[in-house]
């Protein structure tokens, strides 16, 4: 009952997505820290700042309905990011899950932000 209820309210759904995006960037991020790699700090950056974004994403959506869009677009930006990583590790069914991604949140991106500009211009 509880899960049901959660997922009834779309701005539950909404922040739990982007959250689950930041999650996988500090997942990538640890990956990188226990390989010894000194590129984790950049992805444990962008995996807290998409962290703080994401829990305030209501507040912000009040301000600009586009941000959307732009939550995606920077979710998609580090998707690509993660995959090219995975493609010049040598790796080769990974990067192209996360390349495929990477393009989808850039479709969903556009298709956000479109709906959020014409819904700013009729509240304005």
């Amino acid at each position: 009952m509880i899960l049901r209820e959660f997922f009834k309210n779309r701005e539950k759904r909404k922040r739990i997505a982007h959250i689950l995006a930041g999650i996988v960037i500090l997942i990538h991020a640890y990956e990188k820290y226990e390989g010894g790699h000194n590129s984790y700090i950049s992805f444990l950056v962008a995996g807290i700042i998409f962290l703080i974004i994401a829990l305030f994403h209501p507040i912000i959506e009040k301000k600009a309905p586009w941000i959307d869009g732009v939550f995606f677009s920077i979710e998609a930006i580090l998707s690509l990011i993660v995959a090219f990583d995975y493609f010049h590790v040598g790796k080769k069914a990974l990067p192209i899950v996360y390349l495929l991604l990477g393009l989808f949140q850039f479709f969903i991106a556009f298709k956000k932000s479109r709906k959020g500009i014409q819904k700013h211009k009729l509240s304005q």
